[in-house]
């Protein structure tokens, strides 16, 4: 009898470890998702102020170059790439939604929801739902060369 409820109990802890750690799994998948989102608006730049000809909402950059991120391509480009990240991560997570990012200067805010599902189907454990918010700015250059912009 002590082995049965002894077994009983260790697995039940063995669910609370997997399902647990599914959850700990989700949570940084939506940090995730919402970085790249945010990452990709980012770069969808008004080509005509790449190329000096438009003026209207900018981004500065280092040295006084000004360029404006193309807002209603940002935003679609943000919610499709939410969405082929979240795809290719499986079935265990579900994307609910990617709101389109707030129109900062040079910057974007991505917030992801996702649904995370239990590994292990048993009575009280249920899907649960995660959010994140990631923040990405426009920055002229790279790392190493932040000097020639």
């Amino acid at each position: 009898m002590f082995t049965a409820v002894f077994a009983f109990a260790v697995l039940l802890l063995l669910l609370l470890l997997v399902d647990g750690g599914t959850v700990l799994n989700g949570r940084e998948r939506a940090a995730d998702i919402a970085e790249q989102a945010a990452r990709a608006a980012v770069t969808d730049l008004s080509i005509g102020d790449l190329h000096g000809q438009a003026t209207g909402s900018t981004a500065t950059s280092g040295k006084g170059a000004t360029v404006a991120i193309n807002w209603p391509g940002a935003c679609d480009y943000a919610q499709s790439t939410a969405q082929d990240y979240a795809n290719s991560l499986g079935s265990s997570i579900h994307l609910d939604s990617a709101t389109c990012p707030v129109q900062e200067a040079n910057s974007a805010t991505v917030t992801v929801t996702v649904t995370v599902q239990p590994v292990i189907p048993f009575p009280g454990f249920s899907a649960v739902t995660v959010t994140a918010t990631q923040t990405a700015a426009a920055v002229c250059g790279n790392a190493d060369q932040q000097e020639v912009c």
